[in-house]
């Protein structure tokens, strides 16, 4: 095993100096410049991401620096994850040591290292949306506002007002500091002249004056409630996300003993997209960085992708990096390595600026390669017709031998995502549309809504009418119209619906359908009594049919929308904000009124797609050919929005808005136009479907000496069939391509791998789509238990003692915040206390010289396979002991209900198929992988925490083999490969071992 070590160590290290020989002089630099503030100011395609992981890479190299003492910061879930896999290419398993968070996700392991530094956070929650607007309505209603709550509406400012706090928090200005603010603007009001002196005006309010005024009252009138709100959500127990940043600044700056521990840990702090950092977040990096005169921190931006910032705002803090830490190196990359100069070109004339500062930072890019380039633009009459051809000029793309996957249409908005996503699938054609999707306007939750009312509202004769026509009751044509002409004001639907005398006598003939619907009613709001409202929900959603019509009707949108309305159902009652159905629905009414969208992510079916995506979403991609359509001016062009409150916020001044917010609008244009390698593709229409007419984006119009091919569209205008569109689009089916792209998102757990061994459609099903489920309050009491077990393992570490009492105190905060109703709370107190009553001497004295609860464990698993070389293992173990010298002695993994023989941990009886053996295999076989050798431990304890029927304790310890290891290890890599090429849905379902098999015969192959 240590040779293999060594084996790949060496082969680390070679791809290291490969990678590094393949560098430029400047990213040289800045990966050996590993001392110091260094600023490096990266355009598109100049390998930041690259030269960020080498620079890491080089540090451990160079230095004696443990991979722990590296901070690596950048602003999204998915960057951190690219960073990792690249870093992990150069040394080995040690990237997963290395601490790379996003701001927020670093703030939070900060809060969980030092909860007593955090008292608005710690014992609170995040805020919802929803709740942030009834927190602000709430403080409106009660106080006299004269400005921010007009008669006319008085919640027209509420959805305003939220969003100057959140930007005040952003930028770190607390009420006090917008007090002072407020102040400096009074004392200018009374430098302004009030009246006109002269003219034909004289005697009037001046317009400047007017203007600082209502601003100093909307302000003054903000500041009130911004006090008040940061109040409320400390009663509440709330906080902000912004939060998250400023109390770790406020801990920092008043724990001394906490900053001196963090700066001395991160002794290297790296953080990428520094152009969209705000203040809060620059704050937070000088802190960390603040114990050293010359602190080793390295920046990468780019001022002119700059997009997720509010105007103006971008260029200061970007350059506040350079005030701060005086005599930073600053490295500019100009070497592009991704597009033909003629695209650079372009993209260079479409940001120009006059502006010193600006025209600094927008060095021109230079092509690394030549590359046989087309840019293109076209004009056509209407927006349908250059829809259509936007589609066939896709097709033939492909056709030209580029990869669907190396092709992206790039637009302005999610709502063009939607519509081109339909159309495109219209044609057939594998599409991937990168764009949230707020579900409260999908037709499958308007359905499920209309269920939630059906249940709460059973006599509303309208409703009913409507659902009756649902195709998921299969009640037949012939019927309906017998209840229909039967129904009258004496016979209501509600009434009639419910008498199976009356539906026999009318001529209904599958009566049993009808009846079903009273019935599902009835049951329901029996059941109401003992579940929880998502319980409620799973069982309305696959009684009625409902769930099984929706998904084989759409398999991906279907789980997508489902599985977001069940969260957020389980997530009210998890915060106690809506008990019952009834509530639910007002809350879900609510969300629709204020506009608070219900986000899921769109399913990726296949990787091999056509990449459709806003300019937002395409940053830090690449493709072979980019098409922009849809290039109007309403569209690509510069909207100014008012502004209701003045804000302290430092920013580059710029006197024209419009002007300020056109350069915002030509970042967003940047970044879409520098994602193409050789073939870039502009569109346009002078009408849109409403017959407005439209013009050409501004952004085109400054390009006119570039070399951009104006092509001639009047052939295909008059070809064009308007009843093409009308075509219908075809159902997604369940491909391999959508298996692989899952399981290299999500790799193999110790469960999902057993589902897939218990059944490939249960895993399928479970782990690949996330079909959404409930969990059993059998499910739930073994969560409360394993929580409250880490809980007091954690205060053993810390050598606390713990009573009786603060174990039932552990078990309620624990229970009240999972989803049960109150019978279900009860009884699984009781059953839970007494458990742990019993188990916890046992456990106080298997413990070992020092232990971790929770002890994350991750690791790729080589697969010779040419298409999926590797996949990830992934587990969290519930204990884990070390002895004095670091390595871990065993992994103890609790379970809870009947305490099971050695035959059924085994899989040796009849029912048992070795599920508990095979996941302690699973765990002995992810130490394995680990790089540090203190790791690979193979002993491992099954430890049950009820007694048997004897009231005794059970333990049961395996030290795995290594031929085990090895067995699991070819079992692993041939699923994956079943996986990966489909065979898995080639395997009839059985419903003896899987729960989903009524709808496995739509996605059988084969």
């Amino acid at each position: 095993m240590q040779g293999k070590t060594n084996d790949k160590k060496e082969g680390n290290e070679r791809v290291f100096l490969e990678a590094y020989d393949r560098l430029n002089t400047e990213q040289k630099k800045a990966v050996d410049t590993i001392e110091g503030p260094v600023m490096v100011i990266a355009g598109p395609g100049t390998g930041k991401t690259q030269i960020l992981t080498l620079r890491i890479a080089n540090i451990l190299r160079q230095t004696d620096t443990k991979p722990e003492n590296i901070l690596a910061l950048t602003f999204t879930e998915s960057g951190v994850r690219a960073m990792r896999t690249r870093l992990s290419g150069f040394i080995g398993a040690d990237a997963y040591r290395v601490p790379i968070h996003t701001f927020h996700s670093f703030a939070g392991d900060l809060i969980r290292r030092y909860p007593d530094s955090y008292e608005n956070i710690v014992g609170g929650r995040p805020a919802t949306d929803l709740e942030k607007i009834m927190v602000i309505e709430d403080l409106l209603s009660s106080g006299e506002y004269k400005v921010l709550r007009p008669t006319g509406d008085p919640t027209y400012y509420v959805g305003k007002i939220l969003n100057a706090i959140t930007t005040l928090k952003r930028e770190d200005i607390s009420p006090d500091k917008l007090a002072e603010h407020i102040a400096k603007k009074n004392s200018d009001l009374e430098q302004i002249e009030k009246y006109h002196s002269k003219g034909a005006h004289k005697g009037k309010v001046r317009g400047e004056y007017l203007t600082a005024e209502k601003f100093l009252n909307r302000n003054q009138e903000l500041l009130l409630i911004y006090r008040l709100y940061m109040s409320e959500l400390k009663r509440l127990r709330l906080y902000d996300f912004e939060d998250m940043i400023l109390d770790t600044i406020k801990a920092l700056k008043e724990n001394q003993e906490m900053l001196y521990d963090v700066q001395e840990q991160y002794q290297y702090i790296l953080a990428d997209e520094h152009q969209d950092v705000n203040q809060s977040q620059n704050h937070l990096i000088e802190l960390v960085a603040s114990y050293h005169e010359n602190p080793n921190v390295f920046v990468v931006g780019d001022e002119k992708q700059a997009i997720y910032r509010f105007q103006g705002a971008s260029l200061d803090n970007f350059l506040y990096f350079e005030n701060i830490f005086k005599g930073a190196m600053t490295i500019s990359l100009t070497n592009n390595y991704r597009s033909d100069q003629k695209i650079l070109d372009l993209a260079h004339e479409s940001i120009k600026s006059d502006d010193p500062l600006l025209a600094d930072l927008r060095v021109p890019l230079f092509a690394n390669q030549k590359l046989q380039t087309t840019i293109t633009k076209q004009n056509f009459s209407h927006k349908a017709v250059e829809n259509d051809w936007l589609v066939k000029e896709v097709q033939a793309t492909h056709e030209q031998g580029v990869d669907w996957s190396e092709i992206a249409v790039i637009v302005r908005s999610n709502k063009e995502v939607e519509e081109l996503a339909t159309l495109f699938r219209k044609y057939d054609i594998p599409v991937v549309p990168s764009a949230d999707r707020d579900v409260l306007t999908h037709p499958i939750f308007i359905n499920i809504k209309e269920l939630i009312q059906l249940v709460v509202d059973f006599k509303n004769e309208a409703l009913l009418a409507k659902l009756l026509f649902a195709p998921y009751w299969n009640i037949p044509a012939d019927d309906l119209i017998n209840i229909f002409k039967t129904r009258s004001y004496k016979k209501p639907l509600a009434k009639l619906i419910t008498d199976e005398k009356e539906l026999k006598e009318i001529g209904v003939g599958e009566i049993e359908m009808v009846l079903k619907i009273s019935e599902l009613v009835k049951s329901i709001q029996s059941l109401s009594l003992t579940k929880t409202p998502a319980e409620l929900l799973e069982y309305l959603l696959n009684e009625s049919g409902f769930l099984d019509y929706v998904l084989k009707a759409d398999i991906y949108d279907g789980v997508r929308v489902v599985r977001r309305v069940y969260d957020e159902v389980e997530t009210m009652y998890d915060k106690k904000e809506a008990l019952d159905l009834s509530s639910v629905l007002k809350r879900l009414e609510l969300s629709e009124k204020h506009n608070v969208s219900l986000s899921a992510p769109a399913v990726e079916v296949n990787k091999e797609a056509v990449q459709l995506m806003t300019a937002h979403k395409s940053k830090g991609l690449e493709f072979e050919a980019v098409f922009v359509p849809h290039l109007n001016d309403n569209v690509w062009g510069a909207s100014v929005r008012s502004a209701t409150f003045d804000l302290p916020i430092v920013k580059h001044e710029v006197d024209d808005l419009k002007a300020q917010a056109e350069d915002d609008e030509r970042r967003l244009f940047y970044v879409a136009v520098t994602r193409a390698k050789r073939i870039l593709s502009f569109s346009y229409a002078d009408t849109n479907g409403e017959g407005k007419e439209l013009v050409p984006s501004r952004f085109l119009l400054g390009l006119e000496d570039c070399e951009i091919e104006d092509k001639d569209m009047s052939s295909f205008e008059g070809d064009f069939n308007p009843t093409d569109s009308l075509r219908t689009v075809p159902n997604l089916s369940l491909n391999s391509g959508f298996l692989a792209l899952a399981l290299d998102k999500r790799g193999w757990s110790a469960t999902s791998f057993n589902n897939y061994c218990k059944s490939p459609w249960e895993y399928i099903f479970k782990n690949a789509l996330q079909i959404p489920s409930i969990k059993t309050p059998e499910l739930q009491f073994g969560s409360a238990v394993h929580l409250v077990l880490e809980k007091i393992v954690k205060k053993m570490a810390d050598g606390i003692e713990y009573s009786d009492t603060e174990v039932k105190t552990m078990l309620d905060d624990v229970l009240g915040n999972l989803p049960l109703s109150d019978s279900e709370f009860v009884t699984l107190h009781e059953r839970a206390f007494l458990a742990l009553m019993s188990y916890l001497p046992k456990l106080k004295s298997s413990l070992g010289y020092r232990y971790q609860t929770e002890y994350a464990v991750q690791a790729m698993l080589e697969t010779d396979l040419k298409d999926f070389p590797e996949v990830m293992l992934t587990g969290k173990f519930d204990r884990v002991d070390f002895d004095e010298q670091g390595r871990i002695v065993k992994v103890t993994d609790y379970k809870t209900g009947k305490p099971k023989t050695k035959g059924q941990i085994e899989g040796t009886t009849k029912d048992s198929d070795g599920g508990y053996k095979r996941q302690l295999v699973f765990y002995a076989l992810l130490l394995s992988l680990q790089t540090q050798s203190e790791l690979h431990s193979r002993d491992m304890v099954l430890s049950f925490v009820e007694p048997d029927s004897k009231g005794n304790l059970r333990e049961e310890s395996y030290n795995i083999s290594v031929e085990e290891i090895e067995e699991l290890k070819l079992s692993i890599i041939e699923a994956t490969k079943n996986v990966v090429n489909g065979e898995c849905m080639k395997q009839v379902c059985d419903d003896k071992k899987c729960q989903y098999c009524h709808l496995v015969d739509r996605f059988l192959v084969g």
